[in-house]
């Protein structure tokens, strides 16, 4: 299924730390790699994509942590919900919100 990544000001501004930040390298390829995984199939194992109840979306969607790191210390995750899905042409694009990319207290 064809999917889109957007991402909030927030997670933009996230995004471009890591990539600006060259001691930061290795975090920013696992970072990479799980948005991609993300966009191919959000339920990915490798993810660990569980509900995060401590926060919803700015229309009170349900938001998602997936693992960019896992047994790391500060381990990177991601947070995410679904929508709002893009409509042009009759044709549907389902859209996933990237809403922080943060590493874990």
């Amino acid at each position: 299924m064809e999917r889109k990544i957007v991402f909030t000001p927030t997670a933009d501004r996230q995004l471009t730390a890591l990539e600006n930040t060259p001691s930061r390298a290795a975090v920013l390829a696992q970072v990479l790699k799980a948005l991609e995984y993300l966009e191919i199939d959000p339920s990915h194992p490798g993810l660990h994509t569980h509900e995060f109840l401590s926060l919803s979306g700015a229309h009170g969607e349900k938001v998602f942590e997936a693992y960019a790191q896992n047994n790391t210390p500060c381990a990177y995750r991601i947070f995410w919900h679904y929508g709002p899905d893009e409509v042009m042409d009759k044709k549907r694009t389902p859209v996933i919100t990237v809403v922080a990319i943060t590493s874990h207290p």
